[in-house]
């Protein structure tokens, strides 16, 4: 008899408690004893033990001579065995009586199974930590009675629970090395150790617990807190730039608006000139065929004249004075025509589509640069800002609850990094004829001869070695960094769009560059921070994290009279806004030199 049929059997005290351990003892019969499981084949040997058919034939195939695995009797030959048709009957019959009868909750996985149950598991209900193993509902029975056993809440890491070294229960705490131990352990390891038992140290730890829970409650309101004052900031904020939306739809719409009237009043213009222009043509044209008529008549006159041999009559009568030249006799007539056509108004004179296309010219380019620092602004502003969610954040840190959500950025150079990095390209067609710009735009090479492009792709540098980026920036921040190791002597900083590229010296602020020309040596990588609002430049030491050189005052922007008239339609700014270009160059023109542009390394 195992052990735990024994200890079944010891603690029965009624008759229902010793029917429940015969069910149970009935299960552990119906188990083959070699694989755990229920019988597959059943088959009986001489000695009247019964095995799967498969299991003993294996356990045979280890052995020289056949003898039963649980009585040990030597059986000689390996007899042939043949499946016990009654026995495997009534283990099916009772497998079927137990699934029918039990409870339906079999365990799931995840789930805490039941040990004494065979295919399937039960779902357990309670663990006992006397016994150190886990039941279901019916199995549970037999430890109803059993009052110095403890049951708790079904557990799946019982051996955890149990002692390494002494095989005991984790009945006590140590508070000197806080831990569970044994009861063996005080007379081991932990000597002269202060202990108690585990719901006592439970019970004082719970204190502590609560206290925490408690504050712990208090963070997720100030969290709940925190997330409804953002959903209502962001609902309002929904609600506002609708507004906003709006009202910019409104004002663009009531600038179109204005525009569109003054276009009306413009064509209303050139085409009441046209009329003029058309009304004067058809008075002079009216003028000149009368003088066309009366000159038709006098030639008509002079000619019935000419024709006459009565030259008394003729000389008597003629209507002009004749003289050797004759030039009077069509000075009258022909000085009149002159003058006449002399009144005519020159179509070449009035181009209005010329004056119309360079002052809209100059307007579409103030406006476009002005649309343009006006989204840049939008985009790049911060539009919002929670400080109960930082404040809550803080709080949760320090009170050591959760884990830093939030590290701060510190230092300048580093939130110039997370907030303004731009990705630049070189621009070939404005490189000097002594450097060579890579196929991908990121590589700046010195010697590499470049091709010489015409006006109509670019302007290059004729001759400073300097090179532009493709971009450019009327508004805001920006922020990227350059590789200068390999380069002798380098030359970064930023230019007006429209400086003088056929300088000789190096360009200086009064010519709209800002530029920082150093010696590679003191530096592998150099940063540049530009901030267009505030007319600043500033070059760091990326590895040091330091700032080499900054100018300030910065004159980016500039004033034009064109401003005022659209100050005037839509109250936009006075002040023009070119735009900025870094500048990349390489000086002494030793062969092979080159500064890379390189993605900003963000902490």
């Amino acid at each position: 008899m195992s052990e735990r049929e024994t200890f079944l059997i010891q603690r029965t005290s009624s008759p229902a408690d010793m029917a429940s351990a015969c069910s149970i003892l009935y299960e552990e019969q119906v188990l083959c004893s070699i694989c755990l499981g229920e019988f597959n084949e059943p088959v009986s040997t001489p000695c009247g033990h019964n095995f799967c058919k498969g299991c003993i034939t294996q356990y045979w195939k280890s052995q020289d001579n056949a003898q039963c695995p649980l009585c040990k009797r030597r059986l000689g030959n390996k007899p042939k065995l043949k499946v016990n048709t009654e026995f495997r009957d009534m283990v099916e019959h009772f497998n079927r009586m137990r699934v029918q009868g039990g409870p339906k909750i079999v365990a799931q996985p995840g789930e805490v199974p039941c040990d004494v149950c065979t295919k399937p598991k039960l779902k357990a209900h309670k663990t006992c930590l006397v016994c150190l193993a886990s039941y279901c509902e019916p199995h549970l029975e037999s430890h109803q009675n059993l009052k110095k056993h403890k049951l708790i809440d079904p557990v799946s890491n019982l051996a955890d629970r149990v002692c390494k070294k002494h095989d005991k229960m984790l009945e006590l705490f140590c508070r000197t090395d806080q831990q569970c131990v044994c009861i063996m352990c005080l007379n081991d390891d932990h000597t002269g150790h202060e202990a108690v038992p585990l719901e006592r140290a439970f019970q004082e730890w719970r204190g502590g617990y609560e206290n925490v829970t408690s504050e712990m409650k208090k963070t997720e309101n100030s969290i709940s807190e925190s997330v409804k004052n953002i959903r209502c900031f962001v609902e309002q904020s929904r609600e506002t730039t609708a507004d906003e939306i709006r009202e910019t739809v409104q004002i663009l719409t009531t600038f179109v608006a204005s525009v569109e009237k003054y276009q009306g009043e413009l064509v209303e213009a050139i085409e009441q000139k046209q009329k003029d222009i058309e009304k004067q043509a058809e008075n002079q044209t009216t003028l000149l065929e009368q003088s066309l008529s009366e000159l038709r008549r006098l030639r008509c006159d002079v000619e019935q004249f000419i024709q006459s041999e009565d030259y008394l009559c003729l000389l008597q009568n003629f209507p002009f004075n004749v003289t050797s030249d004759n030039t009077h006799l069509t000075d009258q007539p022909t000085g009149s025509i002159l003058r006449m056509t002399q009144d005519i108004p020159d179509i070449g004179l009035h181009r209005h589509i010329e004056m119309v296309k360079k002052s809209v010219g100059q307007i579409e380019e103030t406006l476009r640069n002005e649309m343009e620092m006006l989204i840049q602004k939008v985009r790049s502003s911060d539009s919002y800002d929670a400080p109960t969610q930082s404040h809550v954040v803080e709080n949760m840190a320090d009170n050591n609850f959760l884990p830093e959500l939030w590290s701060q950025p510190q230092g300048e150079l580093m939130k110039i990094q997370q907030s303004n990095a731009v990705d630049l390209t070189l621009d070939p067609y404005t490189a000097s004829n002594w450097l060579k710009v890579s196929d991908d735009g990121k590589r700046l090479t010195s010697r590499g001869r470049q091709q010489i492009f015409s006006s109509f792709f670019g302007r290059p540098f004729k001759y400073l070695p300097y090179v532009l980026a493709k971009e450019g920036f009327s508004s805001g921040r920006f922020y990227y960094e350059v590789q200068v190791g390999g380069c002798k002597r380098w030359l970064l900083g930023v230019v007006k769009e429209f400086i003088n590229r056929e300088m000789y010296s190096v360009p200086t602020p009064e010519d709209g560059a800002w530029i920082l020309n150093r010696p590679s040596n003191m530096f592998l990588t150099v940063g540049v921070f530009v901030d267009y609002e505030e007319g600043k430049v500033s070059f760091y030491n990326v590895e040091a994290r330091s700032e080499i050189f900054t100018f300030t005052g910065c004159s980016f922007k500039e004033t034009t009279p064109l401003r005022s008239f659209l100050s005037s339609v839509a109250g936009i700014s006075s002040i023009h806004r070119p735009k900025i270009y870094p500048v990349f160059g390489i000086y002494d023109y030793y062969y092979g030199d080159n500064i890379v542009i390189t993605p900003v390394s963000k902490p």
